[in-house]
């Protein structure tokens, strides 16, 4: 989800013509008074960020003109066109969150990734090939994407995927920038909220903040609860899970090198 501030204008204008649309669907926070047109609704039905085709002229006939008070929240579905603007000799500031959904495109992109482990979706095109040379390479690609999308958890699989490819909030761990000690007062969490944590046979692993770290079973009692979204002392964490507080400070190192964990005495 990303959000923006936006102030219209020092004085209130009206707005005759639409601003446009939004390519992600989101909530507006309004304070104080504005106003809202909404033309139409989307005129090309889920557009895209990168899109193929234009959305086309937009409408002249509103269909709704709303005016939005202090606290008030407006739903803004994707594509739908709009304007706003502030009352006559009125400061406004409101709040865009935009919210940014997958799409099956962005599933294929994906799953087009998860292809490259096979040699022959590595392998050259054949662009200067016979038809029917051209035809069998088609052949076995559409054979191996087949193959993928027969899977029912695939979609899950890549929910898991995203999740641990989220970039968290990046707080730094001052003072601590040429290692953390092994101190057992500092406390520590991780800085994304969507870390996956899988537990296979004789390895830990943990995606979170675009990194995949690969750690001994043992690490799973230290990882639990800081993936649960817990605020963590060395000290508890090493206690829970047997180890040596040195172990569990070169672990929680690893992890603030990535950026994924945040420590600090003050959390």
């Amino acid at each position: 989800m990303t959000c923006a501030f936006k102030l219209a204008g020092a004085l209130g204008s009206r707005a005759d013509t639409p601003g446009g649309y939004d390519d992600r669907r989101g909530p507006v926070l309004r304070q104080p008074r504005f106003h809202w047109t909404a033309p139409s609704v989307a005129t090309r039905p889920f557009p895209l960020y990168r899109d193929i085709e234009d959305p086309g002229e937009a409408p002249t006939e509103p269909v709704a003109d709303l005016v939005l008070h202090p606290g008030d929240v407006l739903y803004v579905p994707r594509g739908v066109w709009h304007a706003v603007c502030a009352d006559q000799g009125v400061r406004s500031l409101h709040v865009t969150c935009g919210l940014q959904a997958h799409t099956a495109s962005d599933l294929m992109a994906w799953v087009s990734e998860q292809l490259i482990a096979h040699e022959d979706w590595r392998h050259y095109l054949p662009l200067l090939a016979r038809p029917e040379l051209q035809a069998d390479a088609l052949d076995g690609m559409r054979k191996r994407l087949a193959e993928l999308l027969e899977d029912p958890g695939l979609i899950a699989r890549y929910r898991a995927a995203m999740d641990g490819q989220a970039v968290g909030r990046m707080v730094p761990s001052l003072p601590y920038i040429d290692g953390i000690p092994a101190d057992p007062r500092l406390r520590v969490r991780l800085t994304t909220a969507r870390a996956v944590l899988e537990v296979g046979e004789g390895t830990v692993t943990l995606s979170a903040a675009g990194t995949v770290y690969e750690f001994a079973p043992e690490a799973e009692a230290v990882l639990r609860p800081l993936v649960d979204g817990r605020t963590m002392d060395l000290a508890t964490l090493a206690d829970t899970a047997g180890l040596a507080l040195e172990d569990v400070a070169g672990l929680v190192q690893e992890l603030v090198a990535g950026q994924a964990a945040v420590v600090g005495s003050l959390l």
